[in-house]
């Protein structure tokens, strides 16, 4: 591409990484954006750029703090598209911002509801049917005269499904993971995990189907206060029995851990702030965590956690708290 096209490429990619920080897009909004994308190859490496450039800023993209500033116009010199890369990131700094939520663009563009970091909210669905989503959660909804089907894209979300009774015969289905939950009952508990996720019944049975190359379709029907996880690398695990005012307390601003490696506790609660928390030390990470906290007062939490491991803790506020 010549140099002026190659800008106005990548300005508009900046643009739609942007603007799928925001609320999620009207039907309009997703057909021109794939419109955009498939009209060109050139448009779909210049989006990926400027996604990859923005996600390689993980621990600032929470909140860009005094790098705001560096967003401000000034006057304007070629530039090559070697260093194309740069402007990009610098561009998204300033126009993502203004946003009070960053989130994965491609989550953005499927979610139809979703959350922010340490926001919870409830959504009533078409049907009746009741999704309480946690903290950075995202859920895509796809009805049609066959089923109701809920896509979970991130986070943990609650369900409370309408029963099938009367004119409504539709199976309620929950896919996450590559995996499927069918709600034979009303509630329950979808928790996403790397490649799979962990589903718990809380209120009659639910259906579980987990379909791999390697092992084929395995079901199972869960019973209120039992548990099942799956993924990709074991496939659908035993059943086990949940404690669900432990499961489901983070509805009441709790997180409830029992001896839990203090690297998934932090991968929680990293979902309930903007900044990050990392782990600078593999062992200290493999330590176990017990514990019942209030969500509304993290920097508690972290002290707690660090006092009971003998571990300390360094902070660039509001970007990183780093534990060794």
């Amino acid at each position: 591409m010549n140099e002026d096209r190659a800008s106005d490429v990548d300005r508009r990619a900046a643009h739609w990484v942007a603007r799928l920080d925001g609320r999620p897009l009207d039907d309009a909004e997703r057909d021109a954006f794939r419109d955009w994308l498939e009209a060109d190859p050139d448009h779909r490496l210049a989006f990926e750029e400027a996604h990859s450039a923005w996600r390689s800023l993980d621990l600032l993209r929470r909140d860009p703090g005094p790098l705001r500033a560096l967003a401000r116009p000034g006057r304007r010199k070629p530039v090559g598209r070697a260093g194309m890369a740069g402007v990009i990131a610098l561009l998204a700094l300033g126009l993502l911002a203004l946003r009070y939520q960053i989130g994965d663009p491609w989550i953005a563009l499927a979610a139809d509801w979703r959350t922010a970091p340490g926001q919870m909210r409830q959504v009533t669905l078409d049907d009746g049917s009741l999704v309480d989503l946690g903290p950075d959660s995202a859920i895509a909804v796809h009805f049609s005269a066959e089923a109701r089907r809920v896509t979970l894209l991130a986070g943990d979300a609650f369900f409370q499904a309408a029963p099938r009774a009367g004119a409504e015969r539709r199976p309620f289905v929950v896919e996450a993971g590559q995996g499927t939950t069918t709600a034979l009952g009303t509630q329950f508990l979808v928790e996403g995990r790397e490649d799979g996720a962990r589903v718990t019944a809380v209120e009659h049975r639910i259906e579980i189907a987990f379909d791999t190359p390697e092992r084929g379709d395995e079901r199972v029907v869960l019973s209120p206060g039992t548990a099942v996880e799956y993924d990709l690398s074991h496939g659908l695990g035993p059943v086990d029995a949940a404690d669900l005012d432990e499961a489901t307390a983070w509805r009441k601003g709790l997180l409830v851990f029992d001896s839990v490696p203090l690297e998934d506790v932090v991968r929680k609660l990293n979902r309930y702030r903007r900044g990050r928390i990392v782990i600078a030390n593999a062992q200290l990470a493999q330590r176990k965590v017990s514990g019942v906290f209030a969500t509304g007062d993290l920097d508690g939490v972290i002290r707690t956690i660090t006092a009971e491991l003998g571990a300390s803790a360094s902070s660039l506020p509001p970007l990183v708290t780093v534990l060794y």
